[in-house]
């Protein structure tokens, strides 16, 4: 990019960047549209034959989807999928993240703060109430914004076609954020050294209003001579463009333009003889984030559980249109009859035909047909769609729910250790979600709202630092608490070892090698307790030694009643100047 000046050479480095691109992808374009005609049917094919066959991009727009589906178990099981990892890892209605600061603090040992050595960085007070107060700033950024709408999408994209991009960009004006889901057909990316995707085409279409609104007028208008008589005629005519993406190799910081920014951002008209430039301009980090369910490492875009249980949809798809036809079979036989019944039979529904003589001896009516069952494939099309639920964790959403309906008892702890068993399962692919998706997500929130000035202040104690240490995301939803649970199972494991070691006579100072406060804080800081909800050490220190002070007194007024029983009881005369000679002032005699 950096050999080129003139709007020109970059239109057509970009125009062959692009075709790169669509190389790269289009091993993976049928895959993708078989998974969205039998999981995603209402997402527009990536190849659609409509618009081939017409010319025209909109012929199948509001078109009905899903004629080629007979069974809908992977549709159902995506959708639940995705609405339950949204709603178990970051619903609106729970504390779903917490900021932390995991960096160690280390001082010098004639520093007056030599006592916070050693301790985590967001452990300190000041950074403890700063950390709060951002998310109080983040939390109401989230809501303002379309997130919460638009994160089931983005996180069913990932469970189906297997790769979700999402564009963050701030809304000015509103003082907001806005979320986009492109569609997969129109994303073409690329990845960096370190297999992190850096480089986005974006190949879509905006009408000239929008163009306008988003550019202005003389610069739309510049572009092609006949878009001015096109947006008189009809405004809402749609032009195909291209935003791309992708890291500055010639970013100066010296200068603060828009085309100096650490990621460049190029809107285009393409054309294959000749592409132009709508717009050239900047982000300070990158605007895009693009999440793989899994990823091979020889490959770039990722794959799904619709990828893994395909042939089982497949399977299924194909066993529910042959039991589909087999019931019409079964409710409505061919039949053979004499010809001279032609136009006299009447088989709907409570339908009588009158035929001359008896149909049986005893002439008794019977009906006309008899013996329908359920199609016989019915268990073997069960057993395909309890497997294609497996491939989507259904258990693990409904697992409550299942239990109820087939009347199974369950105590607390064993749902406790279900989850935790399904959640470890999948764990894997939802770790990645955090830290390909959300993580990512989160961090341009962050510089966002952090550029518009709605951040506090850092804390002078991480000015002092100079930075280098990083804010990481710790999120407590139910399904990352799930997750925890081995951690807590584990110290709560060994704490019933050590009360068993303790019960063995000779051994009953072995619970004294476990450190109760570490122990405690270790468990809470597993299942994500608040930070603000824990007192200071020093308020703590002060609250045992109040405790301890109560304590002793009441043993020694408990000892003092003690003395004083046993002086009533004395029958010699006490010596004098003891303590009870001193409490009861003289010579007592036995009772």
């Amino acid at each position: 990019m950096i050999e080129f000046t003139t709007d020109e050479d970059k239109a057509k480095f970009l125009q062959k960047q692009l075709e790169f691109l669509t190389l790269l992808r289009e091993p993976y374009e049928a895959m993708v549209d078989n998974i969205i005609t039998f999981v995603n049917h209402s997402r527009r094919k990536i190849v659609d034959e409509d618009v081939r066959s017409s010319g025209s991009g909109n012929s199948n727009k509001g078109k009905r989807t899903g004629d080629e589906v007979y069974d809908g178990t992977a549709l159902s099981a995506a959708n639940l999928a995705a609405d339950g990892i949204h709603g178990y890892m970051c619903s609106p209605s729970i504390h779903w993240f917490d900021l932390t600061l995991p960096g160690k603090l280390n001082f010098a040992k004639t520093s007056g703060m030599r006592a916070w050595s050693g301790k985590r960085t967001d452990e300190y007070p000041e950074v403890k109430v700063w950390l709060d107060e951002c998310e109080e700033v983040l939390y109401p950024a989230f809501r303002r914004s379309n997130f919460y709408d638009f994160h089931p999408d983005f996180t069913k994209e990932g469970i189906t076609v297997g790769t979700g991009t999402a564009i963050v960009e701030e809304d000015i004006k509103e003082g907001r954020i806005n979320f986009t889901l492109p569609h997969f057909r129109e994303c073409y990316i690329a990845e960096n050294q370190f297999g992190k995707v850096d480089t986005l085409y974006r190949k879509y279409k905006l009408t000239l209003r929008q163009l306008v609104q988003k550019f202005g007028k003389e610069k739309i208008f510049a572009l092609d001579t006949n878009f001015k008589i096109q947006y008189e005629k009809n405004p809402y005519t749609e032009k195909e463009i291209v935003h791309a993406t992708f890291p500055r190799s010639d970013y100066d910081p010296s200068k603060l333009d828009g085309k100096n920014k650490p990621i460049a951002s190029f809107w285009m008209l393409p054309h294959a003889n000749k592409a132009k430039i709508i717009d050239e301009s900047g982000y300070w980090e990158l605007p895009n984030v693009t999440w793989r369910w899994r990823k091979n490492s020889s490959e770039l875009y990722g794959r799904s559980p619709a990828w893994d249980a395909y042939v089982d949809i497949c399977k299924g798809n194909a066993q529910a249109e042959t039991n589909l036809v087999a019931g019409h079979k079964m409710v409505d036989p061919a039949m053979v009859a004499p010809s001279d019944l032609r136009g006299k039979v009447n088989s709907d529904p409570g339908g009588w035909t009158w035929i001359d003589g008896a149909v049986t001896k005893d002439k008794i009516p019977v009906p006309a047909i008899t013996g329908i069952q359920l199609p016989y494939g019915q268990d073997q099309q069960d057993r395909t769609d309890k497997s294609i639920k497996e491939h989507f964790h259904v258990d693990f959403f409904l697992m409550l729910n299942q239990a109820a309906f087939n009347k199974v008892p369950l105590t607390a702890t064993q749902v406790v250790g279900m989850q935790g068993e399904q959640a470890a399962v999948l764990g894997t692919r939802i770790g990645r979600h955090q830290s390909e998706g959300l993580n990512p997500l989160m961090d341009r929130v962050w510089n966002i709202e952090e550029r518009a000035g709605r951040l506090p202040q850092p804390p002078q104690i991480l000015m002092d630092l100079g930075g280098g240490q990083n804010i990481e995301i710790d999120y407590l939803g139910p399904l990352s608490q799930a997750q925890k649970l081995t951690g807590i199972q584990s110290i709560r494991a060994g704490i019933e070892i050590a009360k068993e070691f303790a019960s063995v006579p000779g051994m009953e100072m072995a619970i004294d090698v476990i450190d109760a406060d570490k122990t405690l804080t270790e468990a809470l800081n597993v299942v994500g307790f608040p930070a603000k909800c824990l007192k200071e050490q020093s308020t703590v220190d002060q609250v045992r030694a109040i405790r301890q002070q109560q304590q002793k007194a009441a043993q020694d007024l408990e000892a003092m009643g003690e003395m004083a029983k046993a002086g009533q009881r004395l029958t010699r005369k006490v010596e004098k100047g003891s303590g009870i000679d001193m409490m009861t002032g003289g010579e007592m005699v036995q009772e």
